[in-house]
């Protein structure tokens, strides 16, 4: 997959901005607030259908716009594809795809993208939503059925912790429209679960290789869940296992207002030799689990995208990253159809990653000159 062209208006500090994508990899040169981290927002929100930086999309909207617009013209093989979002500063959103509607659902499949981000720290030290994140846009990039099933099932998460609340004010309403929220949702949450397990399977094995590589260790790498029916449930059971809980945590569910189990409440596990990478690991060994997690994203979307190689996006990345993960990494990438690279400073990007630059000053980006 490779972007051929990107257009923004009142998108953050981008008034108009038209760009012609040649050759690979693309490089934006640019301090700090000057554009260059908002210009690849906009490029993940066009794969993914949201933002890596917020949850109000408001605020994406240039101040004193109604709306913000990116047209992103993609080309696999010998097909093209035109993706355009209106985001309302208030109000609905609105997906075409080759000028016709679409849904936010589709987009991932149709525009795999792997962002590298200083963000991807959390990953590995954050909290667990972070991860949780992590895994459903995998699934959403890989399949677009499993992208209906976490939407429909954070759909029906929000009206059945609606419906606790109002049980936990009015103990004496009526109950069984609580068994229908519970029976939808242990549909929805089984079949991601059982996703998430087939999906760290297909993980860990590239996770363990890329961070010895990255790391230059033999240190012991490795992916596993942790689960709220515990780790012994067979994938058979899962749906059996998450009704007989949901009954016996029904009268703390009331009584707290909010669904106790599900996949909003597991989490990716990460070890480091036996040990809990977000406790026990130094910097550097945090930044090769968080690189190790994406470059096993990118091999599973090489493997599983109908679309060819995901567009790669290092976001200021090897800023932070001494010089032989810098290389290292960089290494890893070569091969991959379309890189795209911000950086404040151009002497951090290593040799392995020449070709056009583009500098970014205030929101405008400059014709292209090659490094």
């Amino acid at each position: 997959m490779r972007i051929l062209s990107a257009e923004l208006t009142s998108w953050r500090n981008y008034q108009q901005q038209r760009l012609v994508f040649d050759g690979s990899p693309t490089i934006f040169v640019g301090s700090n607030g000057q554009g260059n981290t908002n210009f690849v927002e906009a490029l993940v929100y066009a794969a993914l259908g949201h933002s890596h930086r917020t949850a109000n999309d408001s605020v994406v909207v240039r101040s004193g716009a109604a709306e913000a617009v990116i047209r992103i013209t993609v080309s696999h093989n010998d097909r093209k594809l035109s993706i355009d979002l209106k985001i309302a500063a208030a109000g609905s959103n609105v997906i075409r795809v080759n000028g016709s509607p679409s849904s936010r659902r589709d987009l991932a499949r149709l525009l795999p993208l792997v962002l590298f981000a200083p963000e991807d720290m959390d990953l590995i030290r954050g909290e667990p939503d972070h991860r949780r994140t992590f895994m459903n846009d995998a699934l959403t990039e890989s399949s677009s059925t499993m992208a209906g099933a976490i939407s429909d099932y954070d759909r029906v998460l929000r009206q059945r912790n609606m419906l606790l609340k109002s049980l936990r004010t009015n103990p004496q309403a009526d109950h069984g429209t609580l068994d229908t929220w519970t029976n939808s949702l242990v549909d929805y949450a089984s079949r991601i679960m059982l996703a998430r397990r087939r999906l760290v399977a297909e993980l860990v094995v590239d996770f363990t290789g890329h961070y010895r590589a990255i790391a230059s260790s033999d240190d012991l790498a490795i992916l596993s869940l942790s689960e709220s029916i515990g780790s012994t449930t067979t994938d058979g059971d899962i749906a059996t296992q998450l009704t007989e809980k949901f009954a016996a945590i029904r009268r703390d569910e009331i009584d707290r207002g909010m669904t106790l189990a599900g996949p909003h409440r597991d989490d990716l596990v990460i070890t480091l030799n036996s040990l809990p990478a977000r406790t026990h690991s130094s910097q550097g060994e945090a930044w090769s689990a968080a690189l190790a997690l994406r470059l096993s994203q990118v091999d599973l979307l090489r493997r599983t995208s109908v679309a060819g190689d995901p567009v790669v996006v290092l976001d200021d990345v090897f800023s932070e990253l001494d010089e032989g993960r810098r290389y290292r990494l960089g290494e890893h990438l070569t091969g991959i159809e379309h890189v795209i690279i911000t950086a404040a400073d151009v002497s951090t990007i290593p040799d392995s990653l020449t070709g056009i630059q583009h500098v970014v000053t205030n929101g405008h980006i400059d014709v292209e000159t090659p490094r």
